[in-house]
């Protein structure tokens, strides 16, 4: 990957992690503090993605997993939920007009990296949604079959 890259993210980690996952939690409809388990999950998670992205390698799959599950089980849209992986792009782009370091190759390189996360994140999300359901339609059935006993006996 991208030497320049890495070291672009290591040293702007802080900032870029605390902005996502404001971002992150600004999409709950109640107020999450930092110190809430899924704030904490969340945070440990993008941190770990944001690693993943720098480095290329795939390491970032489970955190991005355990995101999509929070995500899953919310009542959010799906187009709102997965948004939250769209801010990266516009938090470097941000951090990259401030500084020196606003390498267009750089920029590519990173946006490249997230699209390919984001169609990961969609697949994810979209199997934790069909667990859900599923679970649900598992559910019904066992109440309509012990509707269906107590009526016969």
């Amino acid at each position: 990957m991208n030497t320049i890259l890495v070291k672009f993210l290591e040293s702007h980690k802080k900032a870029i992690l605390k902005q996502w996952l404001d971002s992150a939690l600004a999409l709950f409809p109640e107020k999450m503090a930092y110190s809430t388990p899924v704030a904490m999950v969340l945070s440990e998670a993008l941190e770990a993605i944001l690693s993943g992205i720098g480095k290329g390698e795939d390491d970032c799959k489970k955190a991005l997993d355990d995101v999509t599950r929070i995500l899953a089980v919310q009542n959010i849209p799906p187009s709102r939920a997965l948004s939250i992986f769209l801010e990266p792009k516009l938090i470097l782009r941000d951090i990259m007009m401030k500084t020196t370091m606003a390498d267009t190759l750089t920029q590519e390189a990173f946006n490249s990296r997230l699209d390919a996360l984001i169609l990961e994140a969609f697949d994810s999300y979209m199997r934790h949604r069909e667990k859900i359901y599923q679970l649900k339609v598992e559910e019904g059935s066992r109440r309509m079959f012990m509707a269906l006993r107590r009526a016969e006996a």
